[in-house]
């Protein structure tokens, strides 16, 4: 005996109501339907973020054409390489023509692994459609998996590709590969790859594997040079100051000594942190030195011990991101001498703090317009009050009388492309205002845009709802102006 299925009485019955009087059906009945877009290269996620489905709504394809590629190509600095981890990362359908792309799907991949993310992109590579049919697809994959140290699967990857086999990579993948199974066919392949594309570094270090004599230092410039060097046993951790992005994630970074309890002398850990703190050149080097001692300058803040430079442990704090070690620091300069630092500094300082913490304060603003006044063009005030204006606040009659005769120095990136981000912003197209802001960044190198491309890019990302990378492109910016004044 068949069953029928019960439809709820309580839902029928306004279904019923409605037939038999010709009365539209209530909002019950109203359902609509919404069809999902196929997956694509891009619907798989490298990492969870905050970044929802819809994160490529209406970008325009040819704009993620020209910016996608250019991320696995030329360095950012900290805040932006953040905003491309992010966004490459989030697993959202492509730009419409763009997911389905094998080369712009490599690029995604390509950019992941130029900052750092292989372990993400080789996720995001294991469920990609036709990586053996793609040269470019294989090539992230491949490089991804020797980066993690899967050398097996790099060797599969490169047997299954299907095109292009006598390219000048796959040549010296396929050497190695051979010489790790103990082929005779590696020297002959070594020496076709040699022919196609001179490389020292990847000679010197295939030339010893094939002789078995382990010679020269580590090279970390790509995953098939990391491969050999790992293969022959050479020391990793020596070849640091050289590796690329793509292979810092292997480097053990220094060793701190936030294992110090709070009770015990930590003069030591002081001193070797202002060292270190000082002694980084630029920002990058001085963002990853504080990431680096974040968890020492931590203890010492929490220890209540007079700093020799509170202000520069403070700035250290977040640019690690440590926002509440920072304000501790900050609460108990209330002196009215504060070693290392002067008024102006002081100001940057509450800038970045209020930037960091996403609350606009109008009098903080209000004070830096004053130093910039104060001081005059050369002062960092000056640039810095425009970059902290960009997140909001208002400012007093005053503040805006001197605000305006600021000269911020002029934007680098083109006028049209400064137009696109802001309207991208105001149409609330959080992937297209991203790889904007990305493509302006692009052009600047590991320093990052100037403060007024800095401000337009900030005030774009919050306008669009990236709050969070626009706190972090001021901040950034912020401690910029600190290190070069």
């Amino acid at each position: 005996m068949s069953r029928m299925r019960s439809f709820p009485r309580r839902a029928a019955a306004p279904l019923l109501a409605a037939w038999l009087t010709g009365v539209a059906a209530p909002a019950l009945a109203q359902v609509e339907v919404q069809s999902l877009a196929p997956p694509d290269l891009f619907s798989t996620p490298a990492a969870q973020t905050d970044l929802g489905p819809d994160l490529w709504k209406d970008t325009a394809p040819d704009i993620a054409r020209d910016v996608l590629p250019k991320l696995a190509a030329r360095p950012l600095s900290p805040a932006f390489a953040d905003l491309a981890r992010r966004v490459l990362a989030t697993g959202a359908n492509g730009p419409t023509g763009v997911g389905a792309d094998p080369d712009l799907g490599a690029a995604r991949a390509m950019a992941l692994i130029a900052l750092g993310e292989a372990v993400g992109a080789d996720a995001v590579l294991d469920r990609a459609p036709g990586v053996a049919n793609s040269a470019a697809l294989s090539l992230a994959a491949a490089e991804a998996a020797l980066i993690k140290g899967d050398d097996d699967k790099a060797c599969r990857i490169g047997e299954a590709l299907t095109i292009d086999r006598g390219a000048s990579y796959w040549l010296r993948l396929r050497a190695f590969c051979q010489a790790r199974a103990d082929e005779a066919t590696a020297q002959l392949t070594f020496s076709l790859a040699q022919q196609q594309t001179k490389d020292a570094d990847y000679a010197r270090l295939m030339s010893a594997v094939l002789a078995g004599t382990p010679s020269g230092a580590a090279n970390l410039r790509n995953g098939i040079n990391y491969a050999l060097s790992r293969k022959l046993g050479l020391d990793i951790q020596a070849a640091a100051a050289t590796a690329s992005p793509a292979l810092q994630p292997v480097i053990q970074p220094r060793a701190d000594l936030s294992a110090i309890g709070l009770g015990a002398d930590l003069t030591a850990a002081e001193t070797s942190d202002l060292a270190f703190l000082r002694q980084a050149k630029g920002l990058p080097a001085f963002i990853e030195t504080a990431r680096t001692s974040s968890a020492s300058i931590r203890t010492l803040a929490q220890a209540d011990a007079p700093l020799r430079d509170p202000v520069l442990f403070a700035r250290a704090a977040l640019a690690a991101g440590d926002l509440p070690t920072a304000q501790l620091i900050r609460s108990r300069l209330t002196q009215d001498q504060i070693p290392g630092a002067t008024i102006t500094d002081l100001a940057l300082l509450d800038a970045m703090l209020s930037a960091a913490s996403g609350k606009p304060d109008s009098q903080t603003l209000d004070r830096l317009i004053e130093r910039g006044a104060q001081n005059g063009a050369k002062s960092p005030a000056q640039p810095a009050a425009l970059l902290l204006a960009s997140l909001g606040g208002a400012m007093s009659p005053q503040a805006r009388g001197q605000f305006a005769s600021f000269d911020v120095g002029k934007p680098a990136a083109s006028t049209a492309r400064l137009m696109l981000l802001d309207e991208a912003a105001a149409m609330g197209l959080k992937g297209e205002t991203a790889l904007l802001a990305l493509s302006i960044a692009t052009e600047a190198g590991t320093a990052g845009p100037s403060p007024a491309d800095r401000a337009r890019i900030a005030r774009s990302l919050a306008r669009a709802g990236l709050l969070a990378d626009a706190r972090a492109v001021v901040v950034e910016g912020l401690l910029a102006l600190q290190l070069t004044k």
